[in-house]
């Protein structure tokens, strides 16, 4: 028996399938696949899968991560990935299969891209600038006190490690490293809809896309 992380795409409309939804989707393409894998023991026997995060639903993604057990030590990394992906539905793809070098604990921080469809393209670049340059930008979320969870307005600021903005013809790009552990994380819907109330963004659409994960050396997440 050896354990394998395959690293994976969750894009198009897989974006909306739940985590929930991904555990049977995964389950359904590794017995469609005839793939021999490693179940947890116990009364109620389950398939060993450990993600490294949980991805937001409506977040695309070309770093999501799955650990699983294959109990064929004969079956290659290429094969795996090639059954894989003929049984995947369109969305999610198997980038890689590798043999895990780091815990998902190690994650420190993600680098996510927002993408915005707009008119005036220098003066939106110009008040996401200010206020991500500003003092504080406060999110109301849930806070756990004991035993409870209050809502409480919280400053997302210091979650953002840096930022950069690209402009092109009717688009803005803002590509954002922040805060991702697992006792630390930034939410990005809570932060995308709060900068763009405090910026006053008048856009025609917008996308969000997680590109990568890095460790605390700024290590890509392996």
């Amino acid at each position: 028996m050896r354990e394998v992380r395959l690293d994976y795409t969750k894009c198009g409309n897989a974006k909306y399938i739940s985590h929930l939804d991904l555990n049977r989707v995964f389950f359904r393409a590794v017995r469609r696949a005839h793939i021999p894998i490693w179940f947890t023991e116990g009364y109620n026997p389950k398939p060993y899968f450990r993600y490294a995060q949980s991805l937001p639903l409506g977040i695309e993604s070309f770093c999501e991560s799955l650990d699983i057990r294959l109990l064929d030590d004969n079956l290659s990394n290429s094969e795996l990935k090639a059954k894989l992906n003929a049984v995947l539905p369109e969305g999610i793809e198997i980038l890689r299969v590798h043999e895990p070098k780091m815990k998902p604990q190690e994650i420190y921080a993600a680098v996510y891209e927002l993408r915005y469809e707009l008119a005036d393209v220098p003066r939106a670049a110009a008040q996401i600038a200010a206020v991500l340059g500003g003092e504080a930008l406060f999110v109301s979320k849930k806070v756990k006190h004991g035993r409870k969870k209050v809502e409480e307005d919280v400053d997302v600021l210091p979650n953002v490690i840096t930022y950069a903005l690209e402009e092109a013809e009717g688009e803005l790009l803002l590509k954002l490293l922040a805060t991702a552990s697992q006792n630390n994380t930034l939410n990005v819907f809570l932060f995308a809809a709060a900068m763009e109330k405090a910026a006053g963004l008048d856009y025609e659409a917008r996308s969000i896309t997680k590109c990568c994960v890095v460790n605390e050396m700024y290590r890509y997440f392996k």
